[in-house]
């Protein structure tokens, strides 16, 4: 895969995925700001007349400050992973207590907007007093430090496709192959999060009233979706899937009592049975099969040209945590031993897939 491919990747499937989480956390800290910055503004012109204009520099400078420490921090990262392997990914229980993390700041930023309590107006990261001063501006520090503490953070909260550009640039060998990679990808997401930066410091001007409600239910519905594909990843029995589509269960399963014994993408060669999942850019298939309890089941991932989160697969159940690189196949043997059924999932929880014992 060359740069030019890696930098589309980004430019369109990996901004979309990665948008989810991180884009609604730069969300969340914009227009926090900017509630903060005209709140000052109302508080000042009481005092000394101040146009607006004075505040339009600083909707740039956040969204800057984040996509150059987010680039800074990915590229010494690719850096390290071509030197010296995936020592340095996170495990999946990291990456799902992070993303928890996002989701409960987003939840307590849409309760600042809506003021549900006067504590969740200390949700602004503070820049440290050597920057305060260097800077001798306290709005242009706050505007510098929060958006670049999270551009350096991202690396710890990736989605599915810059999990795949990390396996790149581990497969390199080359620190310097792997920054470039990284890199590449990194710029290629650059267009989505300036737009959605932008766009939050700018509509929070224009509709302040309006937006500070549509924000908070926008942020809510994020945090809702990313808790959920927490839960999806651990297989948990409170997702949202599992409790609204019981319905659909429960004809999925009159369906699968009117087929043969074995499943039609189930083979059994002798005493293994085998399965093989196609990893798709938007999703696994079949995304529905049932396996025999207690006969060993041969599990293939089959991956075609496909860069989505769908990569990064997790079978919890069965211990299998891999990513699948691009035009390979990885098998996995395990033996079910328990009836129900079992979800897999991207590492995001966005794509999923049920295996269900019998």
């Amino acid at each position: 895969m060359n740069l030019w491919a890696i930098f589309l990747t980004g430019l369109t499937t990996g901004g979309v995925s990665c948008a989810a989480v991180q884009g609604g956390l730069l969300a969340s800290i914009i227009a926090n700001q900017k509630k903060q910055e005209l709140t000052d503004l109302t508080n000042r012109q009481k005092t000394a007349p101040i146009s607006l204009r004075q505040f339009d520099q600083l909707d740039w400078l956040p969204v800057s400050m984040f996509l150059g420490a987010k680039l800074f921090s990915h590229v010494i990262l690719g850096f390290l992973l071509g030197g010296l392997g995936s020592v340095f990914t996170l495990s999946l229980g990291a990456q799902l207590g992070l993303q928890v993390f996002t989701a409960l700041f987003m939840l307590a930023t849409a309760m600042n907007f809506l003021d549900v309590h006067p504590i969740f107006r200390y949700l602004a990261f503070q820049p440290p007093r050597f920057l305060r001063r260097l800077i001798k501006d306290q709005a242009k520090s706050k505007a510098l430090f929060a958006p670049m503490a999270l551009g350096l953070f991202s690396i710890f909260i990736p989605c599915g496709v810059t999990q795949s550009m990390e396996v790149l640039a581990v497969a390199s060998g080359s620190p310097v192959q792997g920054a470039l990679i990284m890199g590449a990808f990194v710029l290629g997401t650059t267009p989505i999060f300036a737009a959605l930066g932008i766009a939050t410091a700018k509509l929070t001007e224009v509709w302040q009233a309006v937006f500070n409600k549509t924000a908070a239910a926008i942020l809510i519905a994020l945090a809702v979706y990313s808790l959920n594909g927490v839960l999806i990843v651990l297989d948990s029995p409170l997702t949202i899937n599992k409790m609204t589509n019981k319905i659909a269960w429960f004809f999925s399963d009159e369906r699968f009592s009117q087929k043969t014994e074995n499943d039609q993408y189930v083979k059994q060669i002798g005493n293994i049975q085998q399965v093989t999942i196609d990893i798709r850019n938007n999703g696994y298939y079949p995304k529905q099969f049932r396996v025999k309890q207690g006969v060993p089941v041969e599990l293939t991932l089959a991956s075609g040209n496909v860069y989505s989160c769908a990569q990064a697969f997790v079978f919890r159940e069965f211990d299998i945590n891999t990513i699948v690189k691009a035009n390979s196949e990885q098998k996995f043997t395990f033996t079910p031993e328990e009836k129900g059924k079992f979800t897999f999932s991207c590492s995001m929880g966005m794509y999923t897939g049920v295996m269900e014992v019998i």
